[in-house]
């Protein structure tokens, strides 16, 4: 079965969650660099819908944190195609977060400047990150999944609090299955649920 994985924020293509897929459950991954087109939100949906368009015959799509958010968005936009979504940790109302860490003083220089420098994990060095990032995530946190989905989320996530995963499970009529897990944002102890939860929304036909 061939899967594609969109990583979080700070991931890179193959880390731990992208070789799980690969090595322990078999299967043919498609993990593309989630910030190859830049750092607003809008090019990581660019990113899965190229993935989508070059993919046909792809319908599992499985992401982590931002990138689990960008899926869902991404969806949203093409829902007449066969697609099922396995969201680890979906940063939906990311915003909020960025909003309690920086303060009000913190946006309001975002926003006059244009961009905040942030040391980025993933890459190893300072980016730009444009205004631009806050406010799509912004306009995109009332995401719906309306295709077969089911959510992993974390108790102890200290980076997108459970209830904004809850929230987006109670809206969405496509979603399967919630598992609020005694874990982290990262999941890490968690990585057996993803085979359960592809096993969960059934074989592609």
């Amino acid at each position: 079965m061939k899967v594609l994985f969109a990583h979080g924020f700070e991931g890179v293509p193959n880390g731990r969650k992208a070789r799980y897929l690969r090595d322990t459950l078999s299967l043919n991954v498609v993990a593309p660099l989630m910030n190859q087109k830049g750092w607003t939100f809008e090019d990581h949906i660019a990113v899965v819908e190229d993935a989508l368009a070059q993919n046909p015959d792809l319908e599992t799509l499985v992401g982590s944190s931002m990138g689990a958010f960008a899926i869902a968005a991404a969806a949203a936009r093409h829902r007449q195609r066969k697609l099922r979504l396995v969201l680890l940790a979906p940063a939906v109302g990311i915003h909020q977060a960025w909003i309690e860490q920086l303060g009000e003083d913190g946006m309001k220089l975002w926003a006059e400047m244009g961009s905040l420098q942030y040391h980025h994990q993933g890459v190893g060095h300072h980016v730009e990150l444009p205004y631009h990032l806050f406010t799509q995530c912004r306009e995109a946190a009332e995401v719906i999944c309306t295709h077969p989905t089911v959510i992993v989320h974390g108790l102890r996530d200290d980076v997108v609090p459970v209830e904004s995963a809850l929230a987006l499970a109670r809206r969405s009529p496509g979603v399967r299955r919630m598992y609020a897990v005694d874990d982290g944002h990262r999941l890490l102890d968690s990585l057996p649920l993803l085979g359960e939860a592809i096993e969960l929304l059934g074989t592609p036909r």
